[in-house]
């Protein structure tokens, strides 16, 4: 079996193969996994320019492309989407082939759900509810001097 890796560009995501593989420990090169790029949906170059990109218009494009590859990998078993701009297109990828898509939203989902209360079973009402007020927050407050020192975005 087989998983789908989707990424903005996939020429991209090469070079970062041994970040991944010393800090994550996985290689990209395993044959477990399927890299596609989306560079060559149509629309999808927005996200290279730095524009708003089309959902709509490019739903289509992205559900074909990833048919295509499905007809040619049929071990495929499930689908990761790697950049932060693909979320929007999970449920279309779901629909259409029924296979479990991961993305930004549901690994976040996954850690919040880690630390929730569960109503259907076990201690409930054991968290406070939000009061609806947003803390304060200054971005890097939470970091050393040392650390705010190499922070790109200042």
């Amino acid at each position: 079996d087989q998983i789908l890796i989707l990424t903005a560009n996939s020429k991209t995501l090469g070079p970062q193969k041994d970040v991944l593989l010393n800090h994550c420990g996985f290689d990209v090169d395993d044959d477990r996994f399927v890299i596609a790029g989306c560079e060559n949906v149509p629309g999808f170059d927005a996200v290279a320019k730095g524009e708003k990109v089309d959902v709509e218009k490019v739903t289509p494009g992205i559900v074909k492309m990833v048919k295509g590859i499905l007809e040619n990998q049929p071990s495929l078993r499930a689908i990761i989407l790697e950049c932060t701009e693909l979320p929007p297109y999970a449920d279309a990828l779901r629909a259409e082939f029924g296979l479990p898509v991961w993305d930004a939203i549901t690994c976040a989902d996954f850690f919040i759900s880690a630390r929730k209360d569960n109503p259907r079973f076990g201690l409930n009402s054991w968290q406070l509810d939000w009061d609806g007020v947003q803390d304060e927050y200054q971005f890097g407050q939470n970091l050393s001097a040392s650390e705010r020192s190499k922070l790109l975005n200042k």
